[in-house]
């Protein structure tokens, strides 16, 4: 059962990606991954190595992220990183063009290393484009930051874990200072008496979307990145993210 609440904030990760209004303007040519009808990405494949200062040419970075601070990870056989936050937020993804409502299933397995937190400050992070009506000014970005390669998006929802396993389903419904909710928080997992292990995870993207944002044409809603994301923190906090898989 999915728990609903209102948060009117505006957090580290919006300042980080909405310097302007909460939508980012490409360079055209940036290259996306795709998906064959009835198929799926695995958002993680990659080579033995992967380095913020080297990476695929269809991932894109935001944020100050320090060196180590995202690597490739021998936990598990498959695909895994590591992710520690830092004292500045920032975020790494793939770019993706995909039908959401064809792909709606997002799965992956994470374990966090032991720590002090509260909600743990590094996250999964999904951005959508094509299903909001609203009317944005799609250049506000690329007149900042010219070089990004961020993909148009107008909403993002982070995956997060929780202090308390009760609080496991809760969906959290962002709202920016000029009352626009684009963003949702979900909590997919919580407490610290399940650090350490590894754990399966599935959301439905779809519903999830269609929770969060009602009035919204899912037909039209598209999933343009997918990745990691991180809050600022006092301490290094580290979470090992596997088989990041986007499938229908």
């Amino acid at each position: 059962m999915i728990k609903h609440c209102f948060v009117e904030s505006f957090t580290p990760l919006k300042r980080l990606i909405q310097s302007a209004p909460l939508l980012a303007l490409a360079a055209c040519s940036a290259p996306e991954a795709t998906i064959q009808l009835g198929g799926s990405l695995n958002v993680l494949a990659m080579a033995k190595s992967f380095t913020v200062d080297n990476l695929p040419d269809d991932w894109f970075t935001s944020g100050k992220i320090a060196t180590n601070a995202i690597a490739v990870s021998t936990s598990l056989a498959a695909s895994t990183l590591s992710i520690t936050s830092g004292s500045t937020p920032f975020l790494a993804a793939r770019r993706v063009r995909a039908n959401m409502l064809a792909t709606p299933y997002l799965s992956w397995r994470w374990r966090l290393a032991p720590g002090n937190w509260k909600f743990h400050p590094v996250r999964i992070i999904v951005g959508f484009s094509g299903g909001s009506n609203e009317t944005v000014d799609q250049g506000a970005f690329a007149r900042l930051f010219p070089a990004t390669a961020i993909p148009v998006f107008d909403r993002v929802m982070s995956f997060l874990w929780a202090p308390s396993a009760l609080m496991r389903g809760t969906l959290v419904h962002i709202k920016t200072k000029d009352q626009i909710q684009r963003e949702a928080h979900y909590t997919v997992r919580g407490g610290a008496e399940n650090v350490g292990v590894w754990w399966p995870e599935t959301v439905d993207l779809a519903s999830l979307y269609r929770k969060s944002w009602p009035r919204d044409k899912t037909n039209n809603a598209r999933v343009r990145f997918i990745g990691v994301s991180s809050v600022a923190s006092q301490n290094q906090l580290t979470a090992y993210i596997s088989d990041l898989r986007l499938s229908r």
